[in-house]
């Protein structure tokens, strides 16, 4: 084979290998991206719940007391619950540790919604 297209088929095969790096390279960062707007998405649906379902009672958020005294901040759960099993917990009916509180039942999504959420408040 002549050198000069032994040296061209060389570039070829280089140029093509830098295109497909550099295609495998975009898809990565559009799929981390996509699971990073995924993982807000549900960390926000937890928040609404967290808000909605328990704010009352529960400090949900970064500060302030929660209005109940039996009730833990949200921002300290980890301290109360294991994270890891809480959203099996939630699945089932959580019963609270005082009498006024509400039994919930969650649906898997709420479920790993609201832990999401959870997740974010803790060691901050």
């Amino acid at each position: 084979m002549p050198r000069a297209l032994s040296e061209t088929l060389s570039a070829m095969t280089t140029i093509r290998s830098i295109a497909i790096a550099a295609a495998l390279a975009f898809l990565s960062v559009a799929l981390v991206q996509h699971s990073a707007e995924a993982q807000s998405a549900l960390q926000k649906r937890g928040q609404v719940l967290a808000q909605g379902l328990c704010g009352g009672c529960h400090a949900s958020g970064l500060t302030g007391n929660s209005a109940h005294i039996a009730a833990p901040r949200f921002r300290e759960i980890d301290r109360h619950v294991d994270l890891d099993k809480f959203a099996r917990r939630l699945r089932g009916g959580l019963l609270g540790t005082h009498s006024d509180m509400p039994m919930f039942r969650f649906s898997r999504n709420d479920a790993d919604a609201l832990v999401a959420y959870l997740r974010t408040l803790q060691d901050r």
